[in-house]
Order: C-alpha cells, then structure tokens, then sequence
C-alpha cells in the first residue's frame, strides 16, 4: 500500500447519501496524487470538527491537508488539480482556500472572495477572483494547509462545528504566514446557512482568544468586531437573537 501521497483529503461525513456523491465527483477528478480520508460521524462520534481533524491529519499521508465537505462537487475533470496546483505555488502559505474574506473590507460589511456557486440552483457568491488572492480567514468548505504546519499548529481544543478554518488562518497570520483565496469551479450544494446560536458562542469564544491581535475578525458570514464593550454587546445581542430563533424553530 502507497504510504506517501501529494494531498491527504479529509471529510466529515454526517450522511451516508452525501458522501456517495462526494465521491462519485472526486471519481472523475485527473492529475491529482491523493488519499481520501473518510471520518464517519453519522452516530455523532465526534464533539468538534476540530478533534476530528486532528486524528484524521496525525495519520494522513499527505504533504498537504485538504479539508472540504462532503457536499462539495468539481464541476469539471481538472477542477481539484487546478486548484491544488495553484496552493502548491503559493509562497509563505498559511492557509489556502476557495472562498474567504480580506482583512480590509468596503464600507465596513462583510465581503466574500470567491468563484464558487452554491445552492441548489448553482448561484454565484461573493466577489469573483481571477488569481489567488490574499485574505484574512478561509471558509471551512474547502481549506488546505501543509501537515508541516498543522504539526507546528494542530487544531485547538475549541468545542463545535464552527470557526475552525478562522481560527487556523487567524493562527497562521500570527505565526507570520499568509492566507489565500484561490479561483475554483466547484460547487458547494448546501446553501451554506449555519448561523445558529452554537456559531455565535464560537465567535465571542474567538473575539476572547484573538481581538488583542485583530481589531476585526472577517469572515464569509459576517464582520466582528473585537474591542471595546461594544463589540461585547453586539456579540451578546446577537447570541440572544440567535437563541430567540432557535427557541421559535422548535
């Protein structure tokens, strides 16, 4: 059995039916030396996304990590090498993705870099590219790094399923790397709506642990603001709107 690969490809796989046509569309994929590692969380065997990908990369063959969902799809044969190709070129790389937002963004809201269509209708997000691009966090659909830098830094002990790719790109700028955005024809089928209360105790957990560093954390979902009791408040007010939202579901 091959023991060295180019790219160790790891997914969290909550349904069964999803990862079959995962892996139908990686079937088609050329030009890419690769592993695939299936972490099987459909009784909930993990508690975060984080430790997860932890023991999925200690044991990954890969010079490089590829972190995606499994309800992401290559809308052609070369997609995957095209993209990872382009990582691969990057110099200084923290962590590279398909979709993320910059560290300055227009008029102070929320900016989105990508190429990617989502949904069930296949629609454009964002701000297209034409290049990798520098940002300042990835989105946790697709987000690779090298395992010699998750080896120097793993995931943290953070609890959940959100803010992981942030929390690594926010890392990797502290550690003096640099995080990008790159041009990719895929296809994420989710339509990508994740901001329930759990996400917003993350993000105020995250505002805690890294607003000395930076004033903003920006993410493809929305702006945070980190300093002063005004970021405080606004992070309080929008957990107990989140909560209220989530009560009313039910």
């Amino acid at each position: 059995m091959k023991q060295h690969y180019d790219f160790s490809l790891i997914t969290i796989v909550n349904r069964e039916t999803v990862y079959r046509e995962f892996k139908a569309s990686l079937a088609q994929q050329t030009g890419v030396d690769y592993e695939l590692i299936r972490l099987d969380n459909e009784q909930q065997q993990y508690q975060s996304a984080r430790q997860a990908f932890n023991e999925a990369a200690q044991s990954a063959q890969g010079d490089y990590l590829v972190f995606l969902h499994p309800d992401i799809r290559f809308l052609d044969s070369q997609a995957l090498q095209r993209i990872l190709t382009q990582i691969k070129a990057l110099p200084n790389l923290g962590v590279a993705g398909v979709a993320g937002s910059p560290k300055e963004l227009k008029n102070g809201d929320r900016v989105i870099l990508t190429t990617i269509v989502q949904g069930g209708e296949q629609a454009p997000v964002g701000e297209p590219i034409t290049k990798p691009t520098l940002v300042q966090t990835l989105d946790e659909c697709f987000f690779v790094m090298t395992k010699a830098f998750w080896q120097a830094h793993p995931f943290t002990d953070c609890p959940g399923w959100h803010f992981y790719a942030v929390e690594q790109s926010l890392v990797a700028l502290l550690a003096g790397k640099q995080n990008y955005v790159v041009p990719a024809h895929l296809w994420h089928t989710s339509a990508g709506a994740s901001e329930d209360y759990h996400y917003v105790q993350i993000a105020r957990r995250m505002i805690k642990q890294y607003g000395s560093a930076f004033p903003t954390i920006n993410t493809t979902v929305r702006k945070w603001e980190t300093r002063g009791w005004q970021a405080q408040v606004k992070s309080l007010l929008y957990l107990g709107k989140r909560y209220i939202t989530t009560y009313l579901r039910k």
